[in-house]
């Protein structure tokens, strides 16, 4: 997951670092650069889907805690297990839904606006990303059905 976290990162510093740049060079010289708007559009497919892997795998979601100081540990490491289900049904489900569009990009040679690449190569990208995301998941999963101790959300290790 490291290397997901890593490609998430270089892509938010160029997608950063692109924007920065146009803005500078428009301001100062009027002279934007080619291709920004392609080049930030590719750079937040590859941050989005590449970062969402390593936030599952590390157990840093959003967690809201009202309800487990009221129940016991069994009860959450189930709702522990719902939850890693449903964001895996969630991300199958976007997957699915993605199929459609690939094929029409792939089969339409639908490009990008400013640089004319094509898009298909994207879909295979956002593809690879979400395979890293159903992979965490499944790895979550199977540590909440195995009852690991780092499974228990609310659950104090001191």
């Amino acid at each position: 997951m490291r290397v997901l976290h890593w490609i998430a990162s270089l892509a938010l510093c160029a997608m950063m670092l692109v924007v920065v740049g146009d803005v500078i060079l428009r301001a100062v010289f009027n002279t934007p650069i080619q291709g920004a708007y392609d080049v930030v559009s590719i750079a937040l497919l590859v941050m989005t889907v590449f970062g969402i892997a390593p936030v599952v795998a590390g157990r840093r979601e959003i967690m809201i805690d009202l309800i487990d100081g009221f129940v016991s540990n069994t009860t959450i490491r189930v709702l522990a297990v719902i939850a890693s289900l449903t964001g895996g049904v969630i991300f199958l489900f976007l997957g699915w839904a993605m199929i459609t569009p690939a094929l029409d990009a792939w089969r339409w040679g639908e490009r990008s606006l400013e640089l004319g690449m094509p898009k298909w190569p994207l879909w295979g990208v956002a593809f690879l990303g979400l395979v890293g995301i159903l992979w965490a998941y499944l790895m979550q999963l199977r540590s909440n059905l195995r009852g690991a101790q780092d499974s228990v959300p609310g659950e104090d290790k001191s």
